[in-house]
């Protein structure tokens, strides 16, 4: 049974869009470039914690589909993906062959979008700063309707100035006929600063940097490590960033050594979707 629900306190004042619930095989469905907006790819271990909620409770939160439109606002007949491309993937490695549950859009591109980056900054795994601020620049540059700045800066979580000066700064762009390369720290003004050299360390240089950044390390956090293992993680993440601190734990262990068989049945491979591509950058 479909159920169709008109949201309360849509971004969008004009238009509203409505909202209806069913299931849907991925092969329905189309991974677009324009919806994404992640500049990492899939992040396998929270994945493969979907995997695990998946496993215990059968199901995991719908997926947002946008049902498409073009210019004119006639149907395609596609089926976008607007946010949901981790629980896919774990429904592809544990459920392969079941439909997804799915919360279909129906509305304007712009809307779509909107809705897509909204999904995306409140979930578990939300977006990075870097990755809000390019959301919210490539909503500001969206052809034909132009979003009032508090619903990009709603949608984003990028402050209103921020949103403000994106959009003095897409003026003076199309005024000059310059093109966007879509990364905001590139295009917010026309001269990059300069980035001074960093002279390459030898093996033996590298080595002595290592060992005295490890020194300052323990020195920090004494036997924390030891009496609370948690608490000292945590306090690395809040230091470093949830990014910086991921990146840094893939670049010590490499895919093979978390797949090693002695992790359990929880490590299992992970499956993409087999979902209709275009453009599919998953």
């Amino acid at each position: 049974m479909q159920t169709t629900i008109t949201p309360k306190g849509t971004s969008l004042e004009q238009n509203q869009p409505l909202i209806s619930r069913r299931h849907l095989s991925p092969r329905a469905i189309t991974s677009v470039s324009d919806f994404q907006f992640r500049h990492t790819a899939t992040d396998k271990g929270h994945v493969r914690g979907l995997v695990q909620t998946l496993r215990a409770t059968g199901q995991l939160d719908p997926i947002l589909v946008w049902r498409e439109v073009d210019a004119l606002g006639l149907a395609t007949g596609r089926l976008v993906l607007l946010d949901g491309h981790h629980r896919l993937a774990a429904y592809a490695t544990f459920k392969p062959r079941e439909d997804v549950p799915a919360t279909i859009f129906t509305g304007t591109r712009a809307a779509a979008m909107v809705a897509a980056v909204e999904a995306n900054s409140r979930e578990r795994l939300p977006l990075t700063k870097s990755e809000r601020m390019d959301a919210a620049w490539r909503l500001v540059r969206l052809p034909g309707e132009r979003l009032k700045v508090k619903t990009v800066a709603g949608a984003t979580g990028v402050g209103t100035r921020s949103v403000d000066n994106m959009r003095k700064r897409w003026k003076t762009m199309l005024a000059d006929r310059k093109e966007a390369t879509g990364e905001w720290w590139r295009d917010r003004q026309d001269v990059l600063p300069a980035m001074n050299a960093r002279p390459e360390l030898s093996e033996s240089e590298r080595q002595a940097c290592i060992e005295k950044y490890s020194e300052r390390v323990r020195e920090a956090f004494g036997k924390m490590p030891w009496q609370d293992e948690e608490v000292t993680a945590e306090a690395l993440q809040l230091a470093f960033g949830t990014s910086k601190l991921r990146s840094m734990v893939e670049w010590l262990f490499s895919p093979d050594e978390f797949d090693m068989p002695e992790f359990g049945a929880f490590m299992d491979d992970l499956h993409e979707p087999d979902l209709d591509d275009d453009n599919y950058d998953f």
